[in-house]
């Protein structure tokens, strides 16, 4: 039992030091100080003040290093989110730009193609009309053109074959009774548009009708 109260003695008196070290460090650099009498009770006093100023400046130390590291936290987030947005519009903007500038290309070359088209024949033009109004992913066979034009379904395989050739019409497998279909290319539905704008028509001036000209009598004159 002694030997537990020994223990706590000397746990008590190593606190009272450590307590009354900043205090004697204190008094022991100025030594002017008359404290005959009081040493331990100033030393105690400038102790607790020290230490209370210590814990003070942690406290505020924390809190400055946690507003700083919050709002650095808050910055980073917002730049990094800002960079993401300017990237993702950045990207639309490009994918868009490159994207105008494929179907700007393939326009004009596909006009380019049209323009440099030989004359097509009546019977040509009027079964490409007849590919103008189909709704998507529908197709036109040999049969059904001959139905409509009333001909022969060879004559007008013929001139489906002189049409892709030409590539104003693409053959594809999926009509009914696995008979090839055919539809309008690119190049096709520009022609076909093309053909559809037909310019308007001048209408001539009206010629002028010359009044003949009045004889006057002259005086003298037979």
């Amino acid at each position: 039992m002694s030997d537990i109260q020994n223990a706590l003695i000397d746990i008590a008196l190593w606190l009272y030091h450590a307590f009354s070290a900043p205090g004697d460090w204190f008094l022991s650099k100025f030594p002017e100080l008359d404290v005959a009498g009081h040493g331990p009770a100033v030393s105690g006093l400038l102790s607790a003040a020290l230490w209370l100023g210590a814990i003070v400046l942690i406290v505020t130390i924390y809190g400055l290093v946690r507003d700083l590291d919050r709002a650095l936290t808050a910055f980073v987030v917002r730049l990094y989110e800002e960079s993401r947005r300017t990237w993702r519009v950045v990207a639309r903007r490009l994918t868009i730009a490159f994207r105008s500038y494929a179907l700007e290309r393939q326009a004009r070359l596909t006009r380019t193609e049209v323009h440099e088209l030989p004359a097509l024949s009546a019977l040509q033009l009027q079964i490409l009309q007849s590919h103008a109004g189909l709704p998507p992913a529908h197709l036109l066979t040999s049969r059904d053109i001959a139905r409509d034009l009333d001909m022969r379904p060879a004559d007008v395989a013929v001139v489906l074959g002189t049409l892709r050739k030409l590539t104003l019409v693409e053959r594809t497998l999926g009509a009914d009774d696995g008979e090839h279909g055919y539809r309008l290319t690119r190049a096709g539905e520009v022609f076909v548009a093309a053909g559809n704008r037909t310019p308007a028509k001048a209408t001539p001036s009206p010629q002028r009708t010359e009044r003949p000209q009045r004889i006057e009598p002259r005086l003298g004159s037979a």
